[in-house]
């Protein structure tokens, strides 16, 4: 039976032995086989379970739903975004391999690739849009292309297709990171990206209060990851889990309420004075809003704004009320950062200059408060600029 966005979210694995509404938690680091030969099945049987680190069924619950969510044949669950990140970029690029990303990225991801991926023997082209459009020019050896859309923290977008058909002519693997977007706003799989990484922490987990990653593909990719993320030993674990799967619960209503308030704020900051600059793609005056409007269902909970100055975002941070200044996004708190002082903080001025990100940019993750009270906060704390 062919089931929605909702009830994919909300009804995964049944609880076989009573029937419980919620999937149980299987707090256990080992299981018992009840014969020696159960191991020969542990590859073909995805029941059978032996330790944690390779699966659990609390676990596995979750990659499941995940999977239905982005149309994929499966997933891995991990401790963290970053952990799904580095995992996935490291199982299918090697020693001597070139890879092509966006110049647009999470800070901590760009470091990871800036930095890390080098001393791996990796070669990384940074690349902007039109570049990654073109990797026959510009990345012609890339083995994997790695990409945000919407990107952090200034919600820039890409054409999925565009940078896909570019990596299929250069027979490159595409990764996406879809965690602004989550599966509710953008399915890039029906768009032909082969791997996409979520950090659960945010959207899907939605909640401040846990922290995981997830990687999802087809059958073959899932298992090089997997076996990768069983290696390195990034797995995630039973009541991180289970809090995901509460979560999922809730996604498509919460995502909904998010897409609608960011809307709502951006309209308002878009007629605001003091505010030099609206970046998000549900604006008709965006640059982003064709293509946004071409792969999305919603245009998203996250927007960020430009003040002249970092001076005068630290105070329009300083003096919110019901906002928190704090630098995780996707919740159900309304959460501003400056990316300059905490996510793009390690990268040069020319690397968030390229990026987009200027020292009066705030990222605004919008929560589920009263748009109301949000709108009057926000306008108290511009007055005091």
């Amino acid at each position: 039976m062919k089931t929605g966005k909702a009830t994919q979210a909300i009804h995964g694995r049944r609880d076989k032995s009573y029937r419980s509404a919620n999937y149980p938690i299987y707090n256990s680091a080992t299981f018992a086989v009840s014969k020696s030969s159960d191991y020969d099945h542990l590859d073909s049987d995805k029941d059978t379970h032996i330790y944690t680190r390779y699966s659990n069924p609390t676990i596995r619950n979750v990659e499941e739903k995940l999977a239905k969510l982005e149309s994929t044949d499966g997933g891995v669950l991990f401790a963290s975004g970053m952990a799904a990140i580095t995992t996935t970029i490291l199982t299918f690029a090697q020693n001597g391999d070139a890879i092509a990303v966006s110049s647009r990225l999470y800070g901590v991801a760009q470091r990871f690739l800036r930095d890390m991926a080098p001393q791996l023997g990796i070669d990384v082209h940074f690349l902007d849009a039109d570049e990654l459009y073109d990797l026959k020019e510009y990345a012609p050896t890339a083995k994997l292309v790695y990409f945000e859309t919407p990107n952090n923290p200034t919600c820039a977008c890409l054409s999925i297709s565009e940078v896909v058909r570019a990596a299929q002519e250069i027979g490159a693997l595409t990764v996406i990171d879809n965690t602004f977007a989550t599966p509710i706003n953008q399915n890039p799989a029906a768009l032909g990206v082969d791997v996409i990484i979520h950090s659960a922490t945010k959207y899907i987990g939605g909640h401040s209060d846990l922290m995981a990653g997830a990687a999802l593909s087809d059958a073959r990719h899932t298992a090089q990851i997997h076996e990768m993320m069983a290696l390195w030993g990034g797995c995630s674990n039973p009541a991180e889990a289970a809090l995901i799967d509460r979560s999922l619960k809730t996604l498509k209503v919460r995502v909904e309420a998010h897409n609608q308030t960011a809307q709502t704020l951006a309209d308002f900051f878009s007629a605001e004075p003091k505010v030099r600059r609206v970046h998000y793609p549900g604006l008709s005056s965006s640059s982003d809003h064709a293509v946004a409007s071409a792969q999305m269902s919603g245009y998203g909970g996250m927007l960020a704004i430009e003040l002249e100055s970092l001076s005068e975002a630290k105070t329009f941070c300083d003096k919110l009320q019901v906002a928190l200044n704090a630098t995780s996004l996707g919740s159900v708190e309304t959460l501003v950062s400056l990316p300059v002082l905490t996510s793009h903080r390690s990268l040069s001025e020319e690397e968030r200059e390229r990026a987009g990100v200027t020292p009066g940019t705030i990222r605004i993750s919008t929560g589920l408060e009263e748009v109301d009270d949000l709108i009057a906060d926000f306008k108290q704390a511009l007055a005091a600029i």
